[in-house]
C-alpha cells in the first residue's frame, strides 16, 4: 500500500489582549471530520510553540491492499512513500536512514515556512496590538 500525508497546523488563539491562549476545538472537530470525509485518517498530533500540527495519511489513489494470498513473498513489504520522495524512487530500495532523512528534511522545510509566515505576521504587530 503507498500512501499519502497531509499535515495541519491549528493555531493557538488568543483570549483578548492578554488572555491565556487556547485551541478551538469546534474548529479542530469541524476540519477533522472534513478531512475524514475525504478519506483522510488522522495519525499522529505534534505540540509546537505555535499550536497543535496534526499528520494525516490515506491511500494513494490507484493502489489497493493486495490479499495476502496474492503478495509477493521475496520481496518485503513497502514502506509508505514519503512526500519528498521523486516520483521514479523505489520505496522498497529506499533505506531506513535515507527515508528519515527525508522526512527530517520535509518536517525542516515546513518549520522554516511556519517561521516565515510568523515573521511576516509580527510585522504589523507593536506589541500585541495589530497595525492594519
Amino acid at each position: 500500500m503507498r500512501w499519502q500525508y497531509r499535515t495541519i497546523l491549528f493555531e493557538f488563539q488568543k483570549d483578548g489582549l492578554l488572555g491565556d491562549r487556547y485551541l478551538d476545538d469546534e474548529e479542530i472537530d469541524k476540519t477533522l471530520n472534513r478531512q475524514g470525509k475525504g478519506g483522510w485518517e488522522l495519525v499522529n498530533v505534534a505540540l509546537l510553540q505555535e499550536g497543535l500540527l496534526a499528520f494525516l495519511k490515506r491511500p494513494l489513489e490507484g493502489t489497493a491492499e493486495v490479499a495476502p494470498e496474492r503478495r509477493e513473498t521475496s520481496r518485503p513489504p513497502v514502506a509508505p512513500v514519503h512526500p519528498e520522495a521523486g516520483e521514479n524512487d523505489d520505496p522498497a530500495e529506499l533505506s531506513a536512514k535515507e527515508l528519515q532523512r527525508r522526512e527530517r528534511e520535509h518536517i525542516r522545510q515546513l518549520e522554516e515556512k511556519r517561521r516565515r509566515a510568523m515573521e511576516e505576521r509580527e510585522k504589523d504587530l507593536v506589541g500585541d496590538i495589530r497595525i492594519s
